[in-house]
């Protein structure tokens, strides 16, 4: 055996540890996503918090690519007089 395939073969076996790695790491994921998924099915106040959030800042990425799109468009700033800012009641 040649040193070349000597280092290829830690290459090899270093690679497979990493993958081995981060196989585990998507199984810790994997698990804490179930955990929380069972948390939100216990608790559905927590659901509703969680849905207003991402509805949230969907509505907030909406609005940025809104104002993108019509910035490279060359819109005119007709909706300057729309409030630019949203009041969100929290309870």
């Amino acid at each position: 055996m040649s040193d070349n395939d000597e280092a290829t073969g830690e290459s090899a076996r270093a690679g497979f540890e990493h993958l081995e790695a981060a196989a585990h790491e998507m199984i810790a994921a994997a698990r804490s996503m179930l955990d929380a998924v069972e948390e939100l099915l216990d608790d559905p106040r927590t659901a509703a918090s969680i849905t207003a959030a991402v509805t949230t800042v969907g509505r907030v990425i909406e609005g940025a690519v809104a104002s993108v799109t019509n910035t490279m468009a060359g819109g005119t700033h007709d909706q300057d007089d729309e409030p630019h800012v949203q009041r969100i009641r929290v309870s």
